[in-house]
Order: structure tokens, then sequence, then C-alpha cells
């Protein structure tokens, strides 16, 4: 029988960890990290570890993350996360699990597309706390604001201008997530304020659905 297979990228200590025990019961685990010490120290113990950059798409399409059970993204810098999670999307990975380092990270995250994400010391103490009020409450799961995101073509009024004359977090309540050309598949993530908006690029916009919803009549 095949085992399961899992991807793990960051060995951080919750990254670390969480490979360790999947591998412990019997698992295919496969890890990824930039650190060389990270991940010679956990190759005893897992199926493959690696030294690559998984913020690089060929790095995760050459792995086979459609292969997996699951890809969990255990590094906590907001841009690689989002960037990762983007990819491992559209490289139709089956399910993703990601870490966030606060609720606005992990907003963010789950819209991208992650099937679950986890924040490690606040859940903790989260359940903790309940646990304490209630020892007989299993687990909780915290509803989701109805947030979206949106692809979308700058209108008219948009181009030649830039993110912070366009002020769109003021005007319509909404955040520029990212900006792709559409003839070179140039992706800026989290774009500075200064980037000028040009006709051939889209806009994915992030905000919550009314608001998303008024920008888009706007076109």
């Amino acid at each position: 029988m095949k085992k399961r297979k899992f991807i793990v990228i960051g060995l951080g200590k919750f990254g670390f960890y969480l490979a360790k025990t999947l591998a412990a019961e019997g698992l295919e685990v496969l890890c990824i990290d930039r650190n060389e010490k990270l991940v010679e120290d956990i190759s005893p113990d897992v199926s493959e570890a690696i030294v690559a950059d998984a913020t690089r798409k060929e790095v995760l399409k050459g792995i086979g993350v459609d292969e997996a059970e699951m890809v969990v993204v255990a590094t906590g810098n907001l841009s690689a996360s989002v960037l990762i999670v983007l990819y491992l999307k559209e490289l139709g990975a089956k399910a993703i699990m990601a870490k966030a380092n606060d609720e606005d990270h992990a907003r963010i995250l789950e819209l991208l597309g992650a099937n679950r994400v986890v924040i490690p010391e606040l859940d903790a103490a989260l359940k903790e706390a309940r646990n304490l009020i209630n020892p007989n409450m299993l687990d909780f799961l915290p509803l989701l604001p109805d947030f979206l995101i949106a692809r979308l073509e700058p209108p008219a009024d948009f181009i030649g201008k830039t993110i912070r004359q366009l002020d769109l977090r003021k005007r319509y309540h909404v955040y520029i997530l990212a900006i792709k050309n559409k003839h070179t598949d140039k992706f800026i993530l989290l774009p500075p304020a200064e980037h000028v908006i040009d006709k051939d690029e889209e806009l994915f916009v992030l905000g919550k659905k009314e608001y998303v919803e008024k920008l888009l009549e706007s076109e």
C-alpha cells in the first residue's frame, strides 16, 4: 500500500515538529527550507529533506506538490507564505495548510485558497482558555468574515495613477494585494504605494464582498 505523502515547507519550530510527528506516524514526509542546518537536522527523521527556496515556482513544480495529500506552508513570513500559497493553487495542490502570524495574515491565506490556516500561539491560547472555562469542549472553529479576493481590469481612471493616489482603502475599503502584467506574467506581491497602474495589468484586490462588488461596478 502506497504511503500517504505530505510536504512541509519551512522548518521553524512549528514546521520542524510537525514534520517529525507526521514521519513518526509512518507517513512519507518531504521537507523544504532554505536553511541548510535545519534541513540537515530533520533529514534523519523524514523521507526526504532538501535545501531550496519555495518561493520559486519551479522549485514547487519540481517536487510534485500535486501528488501530496497535503502541503503545509509553515513559514511565518507574510510575503513568502502568500506567494507560496498562490503558486500551490496554480500547481494543483490537493490541500493546503498554512501557518499565519495573526488574524489578518490568516484571513489573506484563507482567501487565497488555503484549506486550513493555523495561528499556533493564538490557537493554543484560545483552546486552553476554553478548556479552562469548559473542560468538556473539544475544539472550536472561528468563522471567517465575509471577505473575498477579486481579479479585475483597472478602470480607465486608474491608468497612470499610483496606488497612493488611488487611495482605494479610503474610497472603497479594499486593498490591492497583488498586480500581474497580462503579457509578461510579471507578478508583484504587495505592490508599493508608488507603483503606477498600467493598462496591461490585472489587479488582485481584497476586501469585504460588498465593497469589492462596489469597486467592480465602477469598471
